[in-house]
């Protein structure tokens, strides 16, 4: 009885596996060189360490802001099952972060609240491997390196004091702080460092070799904190995006 359920399940899923072997074709690819033109639209984050860094903070809230791009790629396929890629792309970055600040024995409160702008030149290089899921649609998986390099930026924060004064009354101090995103000693406990590096991985789909669709992450390697202080923070990139792009 045994013997004839595998015999069945072998019967039933060898044309699968015969037919899953077609995914993978070392043969010449119809095109050495593929170019591409592409749009990104996803979400960038910077992690932290302010709480373990800071003890007076008490709250915090970092948040992922709107990212999107536009970049042009090439990949040089040595098979139509690997190729080697690289693109150039230009991206806007963003994000927010809350701060609640206390002072030990003392009845005051600080709040911060900072919004972050910033640009990048981003640039991976990566293997890519493909597999064949019907005769007009290949699914690619992504994995390298990527390198950016900051083009410009801007730091706006806004902090709320308040404390009780003598006669029992709340108080409260509004300042507006404005800095560069990168490398200005002026940002609110760090700027940032404008070169990183870190992984990319990547997967999408490819119809009728000219219309692609993917999603794709990069995680920065590099402390990209800036500060002059003795107390130094950590901080690294984090971004992911949804891509669509055309194929010459």
């Amino acid at each position: 009885m045994k013997r004839c359920f595998v015999i069945t399940i072998i019967q039933i899923l060898l044309p699968s596996l015969m037919a899953s072997a077609q995914l993978i074709d070392h043969s010449v690819a119809e095109k050495f060189l593929d170019t591409e033109a592409h749009l990104l639209v996803g979400g960038s984050y910077v992690t932290d360490n302010y709480k373990s860094c800071y003890p007076q903070i008490t709250d915090l809230n970092n948040s992922m802001g709107t990212a999107w791009g536009i970049g042009v790629g090439v990949k040089f396929n040595i098979s139509s099952f690997l190729g080697i890629g690289t693109e150039f792309n230009y991206i806007r970055n963003s994000g927010k972060m809350d701060i609640a600040v206390t002072g030990d024995g003392e009845p005051n409160v600080s709040n911060v609240f900072i919004k972050n702008t910033y640009r990048i030149i981003d640039i991976p290089i990566y293997s890519s491997f493909n597999f064949n899921l019907a005769s007009s649609v290949k699914w690619n998986v992504d994995g390298g390196i990527y390198m950016s390099l900051g083009s410009g930026g801007k730091q706006k924060a806004t902090l709320y004091n308040c404390k009780v004064n003598d006669l029992g009354q709340l108080i409260t101090i509004v300042s507006h702080q404005k800095a560069n995103y990168y490398k200005d000693d002026k940002a609110f406990i760090n700027s940032y460092r404008d070169f990183d590096i870190g992984l990319h991985l990547a997967t999408g789909l490819t119809f009728v070799k000219k219309i692609s669709i993917g999603a794709r992450a990069h995680f920065g390697f590099r402390n990209v904190a800036m500060s002059d202080g003795i107390v130094k923070p950590n901080a690294h990139n984090i971004n992911f995006f949804i891509t669509a792009g055309y194929h010459f």
